[in-house]
């Protein structure tokens, strides 16, 4: 809900500049490896700000108390509000005693003096099922065990008419019991699976030749969920059945939605329809480039360094730059495109005032003469006089 980084400039009407960082979240590595977790952090702060913090901090000898110092500093620098840790469920394979694992986030914590937040799939749960006073320090806010949503719940119920809402099809298809209970059949409550159903079968409808006014119904829902989400439907059946043996095979659910998208396309004029119908993911696309812009105007300018150039002119350096660019572009990339073409266009914008300046100096031969004059130790007016410039008072009163 809050931008990401946030770079500070004024603060009580005094200049502040201050560089911050909301949020921060990283992946735990798939070996569990406790250093490569503490160089994470600093990579994901080089990628958001273009700073090298992995190569200054993280190289091979350190080891990670030392590590866990400099993050304490970071954190402290960019002021960053919370630590969000993912996938720690890859700590269950790393070669190190559980005991050690939950002894470095409680040091984690305590250290980087933050709110720090670890999120895993179900097999997470057996990290602190050993030791009951490192799972209480570890998990001392408490913890949160999301479990899909009751059909007959109120929270379901709100959650599916919020998500109906959100269609982008021609025709806006009725929320009827029987699609209710079809797609409740399909997703069985789980949030990830029903939004991945709900965006399929919009995806479906839009190339069904047979279907023209772009309807969601109940055969809709199935037909998308037997042939799109194929893989995950022997979890969904276990989950469906309640059979326990079956459901413990499984620790999480995935569906790769970019490639079951390309399977639908078809050569048909379809392109226009398809951008009105995904408007809002253009819309967050827009957001994302004007914060770049935003950001790169702000510490480009910051440097003090373009004495010919104006904020504006910044600006459309940074709009041009980000424009031209993929989305993905790393940050100091972009920052060091924009300095080199804002130190270009400042000469650029020097040379012409030096010629303006001369230009000036031809057209107005009085400038010409009160130069000469000042070289020669003389006053302007006697020179001015002399050509003719300044007129004989007294003749000019006679």
């Amino acid at each position: 809900m809050y931008p990401q980084v946030i770079k500070h400039e004024e603060y009580k009407g005094q200049p502040f500049n201050r560089t911050q960082i909301v949020w921060l979240k990283i992946d735990c590595p798939y070996d569990g490896s406790l250093s490569t977790l503490c160089k994470s952090f600093f990579k994901a702060i080089d990628d958001l700000l273009g700073t090298r913090y992995l190569e200054k901090y993280g190289y091979l000898n350190r080891v990670t108390s030392t590590m866990l110092l400099h993050m304490t500093s970071l954190a402290s620098m960019y002021g960053i509000g919370i630590l969000v840790i993912d996938e720690i469920q890859h700590l269950l394979y790393s070669k190190n005693e559980q005991e050690e694992m939950l002894n470095f986030f409680v040091t984690l914590s305590n250290t980087v003096g933050i709110p720090t937040v670890l999120i895993g799939t179900s097999k997470a749960q057996k990290l602190f099922k050993g030791n009951f006073r490192q799972a209480r320090r570890a998990a001392s806010d408490g913890a949160i065990i999301w479990d899909r949503m009751d059909e007959n719940s109120e929270e379901w119920e709100f959650f599916l008419e919020t998500l109906w809402e959100l269609q982008c099809l021609k025709t806006h298809s009725e929320l009827t019991e029987e699609t209710k209970k079809a797609f409740y059949n399909e997703c069985q409550g789980i949030t990830a699976v029903a939004v991945n159903l709900f965006i399929l079968a919009q995806e479906r409808v839009l190339f069904d030749e047979d279907n023209p006014a772009e309807i969601i119904t109940p055969q809709v829902l199935k037909k998308t969920a037997r042939e799109d989400m194929q893989t995950i439907q022997p979890m969904m059946t276990a989950i469906r059945t309640n059979n326990f043996a079956d459901m413990m095979k499984y620790e999480d659910i995935m569906i790769n939605l970019d490639e079951v998208m390309l399977n639908h396309k078809r050569n048909t004029e379809m392109t226009g329809r398809i951008q009105e119908a995904f408007k809002e993911r253009q819309n967050t696309i827009e957001y994302k480039r004007q914060d770049m812009i935003r950001n790169l105007s702000v510490e480009v300018e910051a440097l003090g360094i373009f004495d010919s150039l104006k904020e504006n002119d910044i600006k459309k350096l940074s709009q041009k730059i980000v424009e031209e660019n993929p989305l993905d572009t790393k940050f100091h990339q972009l920052k060091s495109d924009v300095i080199q073409q804002a130190i270009a266009l400042n000469q650029q914008k020097k040379d012409q005032k030096a010629k303006a300046k001369a230009k000036n100096a031809e057209i107005l031969p009085m400038l010409k003469l009160r130069k000469q004059a000042l070289d020669k130790k003389q006053h302007p007016y006697e020179l001015l006089k002399a050509n003719g410039y300044i007129k004989n008072p007294l003749e000019e009163f006679y």
